[in-house]
């Protein structure tokens, strides 16, 4: 039988449910609870916990781990009600972040200042992905998403009743950065001879035509290592940036869609880009004849190892920095967009032509990363208006 009830006194009433043979204890566990009220009571009481029992739920809340319910969660939850690449990204979260410090926490005392601990030491010393290039810090979006994740989780327990309140309610998460800070990193700007130096010190390895493509284009590093040979037109002359690549806790990741709407944009070409993208199509295909079946199709990226297979964007980034380093830049692959952004100002290009190429959600925000560039285009403008007055009769 699966639960009993026992009279106590007068309107008390004992419960007790068998949870099961625990063999790390090598005995049965039993659940027991006391009832205030009539017997009717007690036995919804007892039907309602062995219901909640039989469909998995913890009916011990006292003893059940935040770890432990996380587990429970994504299985209940989490694998019918979440989209399949959320859920993949919450298993990965859960397993390298939230388990590690928050696991052995018993659920019913995880408390707010537990969450605020953990925020606080994810924002300094959180990175799990080895990228040498950016530190130990994580940033306060990726604290921000295990923050939403969090929250979800405990205001599935308060319906399941294992909670009576969702402490992440009372913790605020960081700040998030805005698309203007994101974009701020690495502030540096190549001139003309730094770029050729560049190019020249990384010919021959599989950084050069990333960093070729960036330096011609202002695509961000996922951006280029996700590009795929479909999403070009040589005969247009244009690319289209329709996915991402990200490395995630040693996991390389295809995002189909761009980080924003406005990066998911066409932009076109100049001509010794095509060249490049030609001469290095052809070394592809012979790539492709040598491996025959070897060779893996099926990502179709522009950007990849001799096999096809995608660059990890974490050792990636790595290696550009230390050859940069060589070369005696001290840069990141960043650098590169922001230096497109300048070379194309120094044109004298529109900002708003600008802001389309390096898909920024508006001309504000290119303003306001390269506004001080563009103050000489003002003496140029105020120039031109001049000779076209002294034209006039």
């Amino acid at each position: 039988m699966r639960g009993s009830i026992r009279k106590q006194g007068k309107d008390s009433w004992r419960i007790t449910i068998s949870l099961g043979w625990n063999e790390a204890k090598k005995k049965y566990d039993k659940y027991q609870e006391t009832v205030k009220g009539l017997k009717r009571d007690a036995e919804a009481r007892l039907a309602e916990l062995i219901t909640k029992f039989e469909k998995g739920i913890n009916i011990n809340p006292e003893k059940i781990t935040f770890g432990e319910y996380l587990d429970r969660w994504l299985n209940d939850y989490g694998r019918i009600k979440l989209a399949p690449r959320t859920l993949e990204s919450y298993i990965s979260i859960i397993k390298n972040h939230l388990k590690p410090n928050l696991g052995n926490i018993q659920l019913a005392r995880l408390s707010p200042a537990h969450l605020r601990e953990f925020y606080s030491k994810s924002l300094t010393e959180g990175r799990k992905d080895g990228k040498k290039s950016k530190g130990t810090k994580l940033t306060a979006n990726t604290v921000g998403h295990f923050h939403r994740l969090i929250h979800l989780a405990l205001n599935q327990a308060v319906k399941w009743e294992l909670l009576s309140r969702n402490v992440a309610e009372a913790v605020d998460p960081p700040k998030q950065a805005s698309e203007l800070e994101e974009e701020v990193q690495d502030m540096v700007f190549l001139n003309e001879e730094e770029i050729e130096r560049l190019l020249n010190g990384i010919k021959g390895t599989y950084l050069y035509l990333p960093a070729y493509i960036a330096v011609n284009t202002g695509m961000r590093m996922g951006e280029v290592l996700g590009l795929r040979w479909k999403d070009i037109d040589l005969k247009r002359e244009t690319l289209t940036i329709r996915q991402t690549l990200q490395t995630i806790n040693r996991e390389i990741r295809i995002r189909p869609k761009a980080k924003t709407k406005g990066s998911q944009r066409t932009i076109d070409l100049p001509k010794n880009l095509i060249q490049e993208l030609k001469k290095h199509r052809l070394e592809q295909k012979k790539n492709m004849l040598a491996l025959g079946e070897l060779y893996q199709k099926q990502y179709d990226l522009v950007c990849c190892r001799e096999d096809g297979s995608p660059i990890k964007s974490t050792s990636f980034g790595s290696y550009f920095v230390t050859m940069a380093k060589r070369c005696g830049l001290n840069i990141s692959f960043h650098a590169l967009r922001h230096t497109h952004a300048s070379l194309l100002i120094k044109a004298g290009v529109h900002p708003k032509v600008i802001s389309e190429r390096l898909g920024h959600s508006s001309i504000s925000v290119t303003m306001d990363l390269y506004g001080h560039l563009m103050q000489g285009m003002q003496k140029e403008a105020a120039r031109k208006i001049d000779e076209i007055m002294a034209g006039l009769k």
